[in-house]
């Protein structure tokens, strides 16, 4: 039988020299003051981890609090930029211009001479004449007049695109009647010239005289007024200006009752000053600034 190793009752003593700068003999409340010490450390210990837990937390939830706010900013309060792919022709508005007219001036005469069926019409008030206009019409008396030859025997008139063309001129020439403000009627005719081939049509007349508060009831009823002599009578008259003042192309930009530029077969000519809108600008505003 081998023999067993018997434990020890008791818990041996297991003695620590103690650090030089600690009595030799310390006593009972030296020990107690020791194990305060260490419970101490541990609880600061657990404290500060506690702490860096509750840091990482804390950031991570305000960095998700920032992405959301981000988001929010981002889809809300940021410009957005849109590319229009059509020409669309602005409203004649005073928010950006940049002259203005006074009582001590006397404004500068400023004609287009056209034809409603014309595309170069359509080119003529989409490169030159609204542009120039936004820029200077309260320094400008601008009246818009119309080519064609009168015929002899019943009054009437002969359009070079046809009668819709002659109808097309009287509603334009009504627009300017009823509504003498270059931003409505030149407004109203742009309209139309950018589908000059549909002129006469009701829809496009419609359509055009919604867009700019112009009342169709209204241009009807000039139109037709008197069996229509009203509107010839106003294509009579506006035929003869032109002819007097010895226009006969479509589209004859004149300025101070001279002519400033033409546009005919798609090309630009006779532009003594230049073609382009700060040239007619520049013009108007030496005109404008003349003495009286």
């Amino acid at each position: 039988m081998d023999e067993k190793t018997l434990l020890p009752t008791t818990t041996p003593t297991i003695i620590v020299s103690p650090p030089k700068s600690i009595p030799s003999k310390p006593n009972s409340s030296s020990n107690h003051n020791g194990r305060d010490k260490h419970a101490l450390r541990r609880f600061l210990i657990a404290v500060c981890l506690m702490i860096m837990v509750w840091t990482l937390c804390g950031l991570d939830m305000d960095l998700n609090d920032d992405n959301d706010v981000l988001s929010e900013w981002s889809l809300e309060q940021m410009p957005i930029t849109t590319t229009i792919d059509t020409f669309t022709v602005p409203p004649i508005t005073t928010d950006n211009i940049d002259v203005g007219g006074d009582a001590d001036h006397e404004l500068v005469p400023l004609e287009a001479h056209i034809m409603s069926k014309c595309p170069d019409a359509r080119d003529c008030f989409r490169e030159l004449v609204l542009p120039a206009m936004q820029r200077v019409h309260t320094k400008v008396n601008f009246t818009l007049s119309f080519i064609g030859t009168p015929t002899n025997g019943d009054d009437g008139v002969a359009c070079k695109h046809g009668p819709e063309e002659c109808l097309g001129n009287i509603i334009e020439l009504c627009a300017q009647k009823l509504y003498p403000d270059p931003k409505i009627f030149l407004g109203f005719t742009m309209c139309l010239a950018k589908n000059y081939h549909e002129i006469p049509q009701r829809s496009l007349i419609e359509d055009c005289a919604l867009e700019y508060a112009i009342d169709f009831d209204q241009l009807n009823q000039c139109a037709t007024k008197d069996d229509g002599a009203l509107g010839i009578g106003l294509l009579r008259d506006s035929v003869k200006r032109s002819a007097d003042a010895g226009v006969t192309k479509s589209c004859t930009v004149r300025l101070d009752n001279e002519i400033f530029c033409i546009r005919d077969g798609g090309k630009w000519s006779d532009c003594p000053h230049g073609s382009s809108v700060n040239d007619l600008v520049l013009a108007v505003e030496k005109l404008y600034g003349r003495e009286v």
